[in-house]
Protein backbone atom coordinates (compact mmCIF):
# COMPACT_ATOMS: atom_id res chain seq x y z
CA UNK A 1 0.00 0.00 0.00
CA UNK A 2 2.76 2.39 0.92
CA UNK A 3 4.51 1.56 -2.73
CA UNK A 4 0.98 2.64 -4.65
CA UNK A 5 0.54 5.81 -2.17
CA UNK A 6 4.34 6.69 -3.26
CA UNK A 7 3.55 6.02 -6.94
CA UNK A 8 0.59 8.55 -6.98
CA UNK A 9 2.57 10.76 -5.28
CA UNK A 10 4.90 10.46 -8.20
CA UNK A 11 2.32 11.25 -10.62
CA UNK A 12 0.86 14.18 -8.88
CA UNK A 13 4.29 15.31 -8.70
CA UNK A 14 5.04 14.72 -12.60
CA UNK A 15 1.43 16.86 -13.16
CA UNK A 16 2.53 19.17 -11.28
CA UNK A 17 6.45 19.92 -12.33
CA UNK A 18 5.36 19.08 -16.19
CA UNK A 19 3.06 22.18 -15.98
CA UNK A 20 0.13 19.98 -16.92
CA UNK A 21 -1.50 21.04 -13.79
CA UNK A 22 -1.51 24.87 -15.31
CA UNK A 23 -3.26 23.55 -18.48
CA UNK A 24 -5.47 21.83 -15.83
CA UNK A 25 -6.53 24.86 -14.32
CA UNK A 26 -6.60 27.14 -17.61
CA UNK A 27 -9.08 24.12 -18.73
CA UNK A 28 -11.02 25.10 -15.56
CA UNK A 29 -11.07 28.47 -15.68
CA UNK A 30 -12.03 28.55 -19.38
CA UNK A 31 -15.15 26.25 -18.45
CA UNK A 32 -15.76 28.78 -15.57
CA UNK A 33 -15.99 31.59 -17.61
CA UNK A 34 -17.99 29.96 -20.88
CA UNK A 35 -20.55 28.53 -18.13
CA UNK A 36 -21.09 32.55 -16.65
CA UNK A 37 -21.63 34.12 -19.48
CA UNK A 38 -23.31 31.54 -22.03
CA UNK A 39 -25.45 31.64 -18.66
CA UNK A 40 -25.74 35.15 -18.44
CA UNK A 41 -26.75 35.74 -21.91
CA UNK A 42 -29.17 32.79 -22.05
CA UNK A 43 -30.78 34.50 -19.18
CA UNK A 44 -30.85 38.37 -20.45
CA UNK A 45 -32.28 36.32 -24.17
CA UNK A 46 -35.14 34.62 -22.39
CA UNK A 47 -35.62 37.46 -20.22
CA UNK A 48 -35.91 39.86 -23.36
CA UNK A 49 -38.18 37.60 -24.90
CA UNK A 50 -40.47 37.60 -22.26
CA UNK A 51 -40.59 41.77 -22.15
CA UNK A 52 -41.47 41.36 -26.03
CA UNK A 53 -44.05 38.83 -25.40
CA UNK A 54 -45.35 40.91 -22.49
CA UNK A 55 -44.78 44.53 -24.70
CA UNK A 56 -47.39 42.44 -27.53
CA UNK A 57 -49.66 42.03 -24.85
CA UNK A 58 -50.14 45.37 -23.52
CA UNK A 59 -50.67 46.62 -26.91
CA UNK A 60 -53.01 44.40 -27.55
CA UNK A 61 -54.89 45.36 -24.86
CA UNK A 62 -54.60 41.85 -22.97
CA UNK A 63 -55.27 40.98 -19.77
CA UNK A 64 -51.97 40.48 -18.54
CA UNK A 65 -52.62 39.23 -14.87
CA UNK A 66 -54.98 36.40 -16.34
CA UNK A 67 -52.56 35.17 -19.05
CA UNK A 68 -49.56 35.01 -16.51
CA UNK A 69 -52.25 32.91 -13.97
CA UNK A 70 -53.26 30.52 -16.18
CA UNK A 71 -50.92 27.41 -17.27
CA UNK A 72 -48.91 27.09 -21.05
CA UNK A 73 -49.48 24.14 -22.93
CA UNK A 74 -47.07 23.02 -25.47
CA UNK A 75 -48.07 20.22 -27.84
CA UNK A 76 -46.35 19.14 -31.11
CA UNK A 77 -42.82 17.83 -31.99
CA UNK A 78 -39.58 19.18 -31.19
CA UNK A 79 -39.19 20.56 -34.43
CA UNK A 80 -42.28 22.21 -34.54
CA UNK A 81 -44.53 23.25 -31.00
CA UNK A 82 -48.00 25.01 -30.92
CA UNK A 83 -47.82 27.16 -27.95
CA UNK A 84 -50.89 28.22 -25.83
CA UNK A 85 -50.92 30.98 -23.37
CA UNK A 86 -47.18 32.07 -25.22
CA UNK A 87 -47.03 35.00 -22.04
CA UNK A 88 -47.24 32.22 -19.68
CA UNK A 89 -44.50 30.12 -21.46
CA UNK A 90 -42.02 32.59 -21.94
CA UNK A 91 -42.64 33.60 -17.96
CA UNK A 92 -41.75 30.20 -16.85
CA UNK A 93 -38.15 30.01 -19.63
CA UNK A 94 -37.62 33.38 -17.91
CA UNK A 95 -37.02 32.14 -14.44
CA UNK A 96 -36.16 28.93 -15.85
CA UNK A 97 -33.14 30.67 -17.31
CA UNK A 98 -32.80 33.18 -14.05
CA UNK A 99 -32.29 29.92 -11.53
CA UNK A 100 -28.33 29.67 -13.73
CA UNK A 101 -27.54 33.23 -11.52
CA UNK A 102 -28.14 31.13 -8.47
CA UNK A 103 -25.31 28.83 -6.81
CA UNK A 104 -26.45 25.34 -7.79
CA UNK A 105 -28.05 26.30 -10.73
CA UNK A 106 -24.64 28.01 -11.73
CA UNK A 107 -22.57 24.82 -11.16
CA UNK A 108 -25.34 22.70 -13.00
CA UNK A 109 -25.17 24.44 -15.80
CA UNK A 110 -21.67 24.48 -16.03
CA UNK A 111 -20.71 20.65 -15.02
CA UNK A 112 -23.53 19.75 -17.69
CA UNK A 113 -21.44 21.98 -20.27
CA UNK A 114 -18.30 20.59 -19.70
CA UNK A 115 -19.42 16.75 -19.17
CA UNK A 116 -21.05 17.69 -23.02
CA UNK A 117 -17.75 19.18 -24.65
CA UNK A 118 -14.80 19.99 -22.23
CA UNK A 119 -14.71 16.98 -19.59
CA UNK A 120 -13.92 14.39 -22.37
CA UNK A 121 -11.32 16.12 -24.25
CA UNK A 122 -9.84 17.19 -20.99
CA UNK A 123 -9.97 13.86 -19.69
CA UNK A 124 -8.50 12.03 -23.06
CA UNK A 125 -5.46 14.47 -22.72
CA UNK A 126 -4.60 13.70 -19.36
CA UNK A 127 -5.04 10.41 -20.26
CA UNK A 128 -2.57 10.44 -22.96
CA UNK A 129 -0.04 12.44 -21.29
CA UNK A 130 -0.01 9.97 -18.20
CA UNK A 131 0.71 7.47 -20.43
CA UNK A 132 3.33 8.81 -22.54
CA UNK A 133 5.55 10.69 -20.26
CA UNK A 134 7.62 7.52 -18.56
CA UNK A 135 8.79 6.60 -21.66
CA UNK A 136 9.44 10.37 -23.09
CA UNK A 137 11.41 10.56 -20.28
CA UNK A 138 13.01 7.55 -19.71
CA UNK A 139 12.13 7.23 -16.20
CA UNK A 140 10.31 3.74 -17.00
CA UNK A 141 13.42 2.16 -16.74
CA UNK A 142 14.39 2.55 -13.05
CA UNK A 143 10.03 2.55 -12.46
CA UNK A 144 9.68 -0.65 -13.53
CA UNK A 145 12.27 -2.61 -11.33
CA UNK A 146 11.68 -0.69 -8.03
CA UNK A 147 7.87 -1.05 -7.88
CA UNK A 148 6.91 -3.74 -10.73
CA UNK A 149 4.60 -3.07 -13.64
CA UNK A 150 1.51 -3.56 -10.76
CA UNK A 151 2.80 -0.38 -9.33
CA UNK A 152 2.50 1.51 -12.75
CA UNK A 153 -0.24 -0.04 -13.99
CA UNK A 154 -2.73 0.40 -10.66
CA UNK A 155 -1.03 4.22 -9.86
CA UNK A 156 -2.16 5.80 -13.19
CA UNK A 157 -5.66 4.80 -13.32
CA UNK A 158 -6.17 6.29 -9.29
CA UNK A 159 -4.38 9.44 -10.14
CA UNK A 160 -7.06 10.02 -12.67
CA UNK A 161 -9.69 9.49 -10.95
CA UNK A 162 -8.79 12.07 -8.13
CA UNK A 163 -7.79 13.98 -11.13
CA UNK A 164 -10.74 14.27 -12.32
CA UNK A 165 -12.84 14.67 -9.31
CA UNK A 166 -10.63 17.42 -8.49
CA UNK A 167 -11.51 18.88 -11.62
CA UNK A 168 -15.64 18.58 -11.11
CA UNK A 169 -15.41 19.69 -7.84
CA UNK A 170 -13.24 23.14 -8.65
CA UNK A 171 -15.74 23.68 -11.76
CA UNK A 172 -18.90 23.47 -9.61
CA UNK A 173 -16.92 25.61 -6.76
CA UNK A 174 -15.75 28.49 -8.94
CA UNK A 175 -19.43 28.40 -11.08
CA UNK A 176 -21.35 28.62 -7.54
CA UNK A 177 -18.68 31.64 -7.16
CA UNK A 178 -19.01 33.69 -10.75
CA UNK A 179 -22.84 33.42 -9.81
CA UNK A 180 -22.08 35.89 -7.36
CA UNK A 181 -20.76 38.25 -9.83
CA UNK A 182 -23.65 37.49 -12.59
CA UNK A 183 -26.28 37.61 -10.42
CA UNK A 184 -26.07 41.56 -10.00
CA UNK A 185 -25.65 42.31 -13.71
CA UNK A 186 -28.73 39.52 -14.66
CA UNK A 187 -31.25 40.58 -11.62
CA UNK A 188 -30.92 44.31 -12.72
CA UNK A 189 -32.42 43.70 -15.54
CA UNK A 190 -35.65 42.19 -14.73
CA UNK A 191 -36.53 44.40 -11.69
CA UNK A 192 -39.49 46.20 -13.56
CA UNK A 193 -41.10 42.82 -14.83
CA UNK A 194 -43.82 41.11 -12.65
CA UNK A 195 -42.15 38.06 -11.03
CA UNK A 196 -42.81 39.26 -7.57
CA UNK A 197 -45.54 35.73 -7.44
CA UNK A 198 -42.97 33.34 -8.77
CA UNK A 199 -39.71 32.23 -7.34
CA UNK A 200 -36.41 32.11 -8.59
CA UNK A 201 -35.06 29.23 -7.23
CA UNK A 202 -32.57 27.14 -8.22
CA UNK A 203 -31.86 23.19 -8.17
CA UNK A 204 -31.51 21.27 -5.32
CA UNK A 205 -27.95 20.67 -4.01
CA UNK A 206 -28.82 16.78 -5.43
CA UNK A 207 -28.66 18.15 -8.76
CA UNK A 208 -25.37 19.72 -9.25
CA UNK A 209 -24.14 16.73 -7.03
CA UNK A 210 -25.41 14.20 -9.78
CA UNK A 211 -24.50 15.73 -12.64
CA UNK A 212 -20.77 16.28 -10.94
CA UNK A 213 -20.63 12.25 -10.73
CA UNK A 214 -21.60 11.88 -14.39
CA UNK A 215 -19.65 14.33 -15.57
CA UNK A 216 -16.13 12.94 -13.54
CA UNK A 217 -17.02 9.41 -15.01
CA UNK A 218 -17.38 10.38 -18.30
CA UNK A 219 -14.20 12.22 -17.73
CA UNK A 220 -12.35 9.63 -16.46
CA UNK A 221 -13.87 6.88 -19.23
CA UNK A 222 -12.28 8.91 -21.50
CA UNK A 223 -8.73 8.99 -19.48
CA UNK A 224 -8.93 5.73 -19.58
CA UNK A 225 -9.05 5.48 -23.30
CA UNK A 226 -6.63 8.27 -23.48
CA UNK A 227 -4.58 6.29 -21.31
CA UNK A 228 -4.41 3.39 -23.19
CA UNK A 229 -4.16 5.29 -27.00
CA UNK A 230 -0.99 6.45 -25.19
CA UNK A 231 0.65 3.57 -23.95
CA UNK A 232 0.15 1.74 -27.59
CA UNK A 233 1.28 4.46 -29.55
CA UNK A 234 3.63 6.85 -27.70
CA UNK A 235 2.51 10.18 -29.39
CA UNK A 236 1.02 12.62 -28.28
CA UNK A 237 0.71 15.54 -30.96
CA UNK A 238 -0.93 13.93 -33.56
CA UNK A 239 -2.90 11.80 -31.47
CA UNK A 240 -4.33 15.00 -29.58
CA UNK A 241 -4.83 17.01 -32.76
CA UNK A 242 -6.81 14.09 -34.61
CA UNK A 243 -9.24 13.36 -31.40
CA UNK A 244 -9.89 17.25 -31.13
CA UNK A 245 -10.66 17.51 -34.59
CA UNK A 246 -12.65 14.44 -35.00
CA UNK A 247 -14.61 15.52 -31.45
CA UNK A 248 -15.35 18.82 -32.83
CA UNK A 249 -15.73 18.79 -36.32
CA UNK A 250 -16.75 15.42 -37.41
CA UNK A 251 -20.39 15.14 -38.11
CA UNK A 252 -22.15 12.94 -35.74
CA UNK A 253 -22.68 9.36 -37.04
CA UNK A 254 -25.76 7.97 -35.52
CA UNK A 255 -26.59 7.00 -32.24
CA UNK A 256 -23.68 5.01 -31.97
CA UNK A 257 -21.45 8.29 -31.62
CA UNK A 258 -19.40 8.62 -29.02
CA UNK A 259 -20.93 12.48 -28.27
CA UNK A 260 -24.62 11.03 -28.58
CA UNK A 261 -24.32 8.86 -26.10
CA UNK A 262 -22.63 11.29 -23.83
CA UNK A 263 -25.91 13.54 -24.82
CA UNK A 264 -28.15 10.06 -23.55
CA UNK A 265 -26.37 9.09 -20.22
CA UNK A 266 -27.20 12.82 -19.05
CA UNK A 267 -31.02 12.80 -20.62
CA UNK A 268 -32.93 13.97 -17.43
CA UNK A 269 -29.89 14.75 -15.68
CA UNK A 270 -27.58 17.29 -17.88
CA UNK A 271 -29.20 21.08 -16.87
CA UNK A 272 -29.22 22.71 -20.36
CA UNK A 273 -31.90 26.13 -20.47
CA UNK A 274 -32.13 28.27 -23.15
CA UNK A 275 -32.11 27.29 -27.01
CA UNK A 276 -28.94 25.04 -26.41
CA UNK A 277 -30.61 21.66 -25.84
CA UNK A 278 -28.19 18.80 -27.06
CA UNK A 279 -30.48 16.31 -28.90
CA UNK A 280 -30.09 12.58 -28.77
CA UNK A 281 -30.31 10.45 -31.88
CA UNK A 282 -32.38 6.73 -31.21
CA UNK A 283 -33.21 5.16 -27.82
CA UNK A 284 -33.91 8.05 -24.60
CA UNK A 285 -32.91 5.84 -22.35
CA UNK A 286 -30.38 7.93 -20.63
CA UNK A 287 -29.34 3.84 -19.03
CA UNK A 288 -27.74 3.05 -22.46
CA UNK A 289 -25.78 6.25 -22.51
CA UNK A 290 -24.01 5.02 -18.86
CA UNK A 291 -23.61 1.78 -20.01
CA UNK A 292 -21.58 2.52 -22.97
CA UNK A 293 -19.63 4.75 -20.74
CA UNK A 294 -18.73 2.24 -18.24
CA UNK A 295 -18.35 0.08 -20.82
CA UNK A 296 -15.73 2.24 -22.21
CA UNK A 297 -14.02 3.00 -19.15
CA UNK A 298 -13.57 -0.69 -18.12
CA UNK A 299 -12.54 -1.84 -21.59
CA UNK A 300 -9.83 0.79 -21.67
CA UNK A 301 -8.88 -0.39 -17.91
CA UNK A 302 -8.26 -3.73 -18.52
CA UNK A 303 -6.97 -3.33 -21.89
CA UNK A 304 -3.95 -0.82 -20.67
CA UNK A 305 -2.33 -3.61 -18.50
CA UNK A 306 -1.60 -6.16 -21.38
CA UNK A 307 -0.22 -3.38 -23.13
CA UNK A 308 2.24 -2.04 -20.73
CA UNK A 309 3.26 -5.81 -20.15
CA UNK A 310 4.06 -6.09 -23.80
CA UNK A 311 6.37 -2.97 -23.85
CA UNK A 312 7.88 -4.49 -20.74
CA UNK A 313 9.35 -7.65 -22.30
CA UNK A 314 11.15 -5.57 -25.32
CA UNK A 315 14.14 -3.84 -25.10
CA UNK A 316 13.19 -0.25 -25.24
CA UNK A 317 9.37 0.94 -24.04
Amino acid sequence: MQTLFREIRREFRWITSSKLVLVLAGAVLAMTAWGAVSGATSALQLVGQFRSTLRDYQEHGEDIATALAAPSEVSGSTQQQIIANPLRYDLDQAVQGLTQMTGTGAAASALSLSALVFFPVVGFALGLFMGTHDTRSGSIAFRWPQVGLRGVVISKPLTIVLTMLALGAATAALSALASLATSPIVMGRVDALPLESFSVDGPSPSRPFAIGLLSVLIGTAFASFGLLVGVSTRNRTIVLTAFVMLYFLLPMLGSLDPRNLISLAGNGVFSFVGQFRPQTIGDNDPSLGILAVVLLLVVSAAATPPVWRMRARLPSV
